[in-house]
């Protein structure tokens, strides 16, 4: 009986003496866990950089040809978030610039660089599907001064409602100055409708189609007053395929046929239209990356 209750004490006395050595390997195993990432840093949260690249056969503003020929046009873009997730909305600024790549021929001054445009504004997104845009927009023309075409500023506002079927977008531009490029009180509506194809988890094919308007003013300036109330401006449909090659890059190519319903502004010195064919196939390439 004294050998059996001598065992036990002695069991019992081991039980307890091998439970710190336990308690201290279970510190040492939490201890030696991987640590987690350090936590995002502001930039990371609350701001989003894009930058754009696009190689075109001509440049088409709006159904009118300003360039005949191939240009270049770099694109970047800055998001101030409200929100780690923009639940608040963001500013948005964006630095854009057209190049002509032919330098042999006008514009020859700032590498061809013929329009830079400055946009600042406030995007929000709401029930989770439309998108709102709001904001100002400054065109500069470095190569059009003797011209007195130096600069123009207009105000704009657009919404797209983004769904699983056809997404439709609707713009309106107002250049509310008049400083030697249009009219005051132009405007400008343009209405656009478009769908992605999801072909591979990398792949999508986007197919779109828009059209449009200009009010009196905006028509009087392009027309040389040969128009002075509401028209349609013109047309186009595009083809566009888009690869992911990782979470930040993308590449694309675009076919765009543009056009022009005005046969007064194909005349017009706004314009490098033949005056005969009033329609454009522009082909693109595309360099997409977000930081």
């Amino acid at each position: 009986m004294k050998n059996n209750a001598f065992r036990s004490f002695r069991a019992v006395a081991v039980l307890a003496a091998a439970l710190p050595c336990c308690s201290v390997c279970a510190a040492d195993a939490v201890a030696e866990e991987p640590v987690d990432d350090p936590e995002e840093s502001i930039l990371d949260k609350y701001v989003d950089l894009s930058t754009e690249l696009a190689f075109y056969s001509a440049y088409v503003w709006r159904g009118q040809i300003l360039f005949d020929r191939p240009v270049w046009q770099p694109a970047q873009n800055v998001f101030f978030k409200f929100g780690e997730n923009a639940e608040y909305g963001a500013l948005k600024f964006r630095l854009w610039a057209n190049f002509a790549i032919d330098g042999n021929k006008p514009p020859h001054r700032f590498g061809g660089m013929s329009i830079v445009d400055e946009r600042v504004g406030y995007v929000k997104t709401f029930f989770d599907c439309l998108d709102f845009d709001v904001g100002a927009i400054m065109y500069q023309f470095p190569n059009r001064h003797a011209s007195g075409m130096r600069e123009t500023d207009e105000l704009l506002a657009g919404v797209t409602w983004r769904n699983p079927y056809v997404t439709p977008s609707f713009y309106v531009w107002w250049d509310f100055d008049k400083n030697g490029h249009n009219d005051e009180n132009s405007l400008f509506f343009d209405f656009d409708f478009s769908h992605a194809f999801k072909i591979t988890d990398e792949l999508s094919l986007n197919l779109g189609s828009g059209f449009g308007v200009a009010n009196g003013s905006y028509m009087d300036h392009y027309t040389r007053g040969d128009v002075d109330g509401v028209a349609f401006n013109y047309f186009h449909n595009d083809l566009g395929l888009w690869y992911k090659i990782n979470k930040h890059l993308k590449v694309g190519a675009s076919l765009t046929y543009f056009y022009n319903l005005s046969r007064q502004v194909r005349h017009s010195s706004y314009d490098m239209h033949d005056h005969y064919n009033a329609g454009i196939l522009r082909g693109g390439i595309h360099l997409a990356v977000t930081w």
